[in-house]
């Protein structure tokens, strides 16, 4: 697997671990906001106007990772934490709609090791299915 399951970009860089546990924490940040709006079973999910969402920028070593959303002309370089496992990070792309962060349904894996730097930014909510939040 390369540093990207969609590219041909290759890197070996050591983070320390520190990349790894920003990432980890976002990753807990956002479930912890997605349980505490969370009412009764799945079926009835409601996310309160609390943010459950930190959008950030992946940078690799030699640019910002960006990626295609779907079979369309449109690019993200901004992401949702989804799920950190191990040494990989899935990431929800998130689209710009009239100046507007929003999730989309499209993810990408990355390989932990080859993020060079991230770029965090205000937190936005993102309408999450029930079976994400579990």
């Amino acid at each position: 697997m390369a540093c990207i399951e969609i590219a041909n970009t290759t890197s070996n860089t050591n983070n320390n671990g520190s990349i790894a546990e920003l990432l980890r924490r976002i990753d807990k940040m956002q479930r912890d906001a997605i349980a505490a709006n969370a009412v009764g079973t799945c079926n009835t999910c409601v996310i309160a106007p609390v943010f459950n969402t930190k959008p950030i920028a992946v940078y690799l070593c030699n640019e910002a990772l960006t990626v295609p959303i779907g079979n369309t002309t449109e690019f993200s370089n901004r992401f949702r934490v989804e799920e950190v496992k191990g040494d990989i990070v899935i990431l929800r792309l998130l689209s710009v709609v009239n100046d507007e962060l929003t999730c989309t349904t499209y993810t990408v894996t990355v390989r932990i090791n080859c993020i060079c730097c991230v770029q965090c930014f205000d937190p936005i909510t993102c309408v999450i299915n029930c079976a994400l939040a579990a």
